[in-house]
C-alpha cells in the first residue's frame, strides 16, 4: 500500500469520532470553509498535510 493509505489506516480509529462530528458540523452550519494541501519530503517519501479551517469551529 502507498504511504498515504498506510498512514490513514493507522490513525483512522483514533480520530473517527472527531471527524464524524466535524463532518456533521460542516454540513449543518457552514457554507464556506478554507482548505490547504501542503507536501513535504520525509526520508525521501513525499508526505501531505491537509488543513481545513473556519473561525467558528468549536
Amino acid at each position: 500500500m502507498g504511504t498515504l493509505v498506510a498512514r490513514n489506516e493507522g490513525i483512522d480509529g483514533a480520530v473517527a469520532q472527531s471527524i464524524d462530528s466535524l463532518k456533521q458540523w460542516i454540513k449543518q452550519t457552514q457554507s464556506n470553509i478554507l482548505a490547504d494541501e501542503t507536501p513535504w519530503v520525509v526520508k525521501g517519501v513525499k508526505e501531505w498535510l491537509w488543513i481545513f479551517a473556519n473561525t467558528d469551529f468549536p
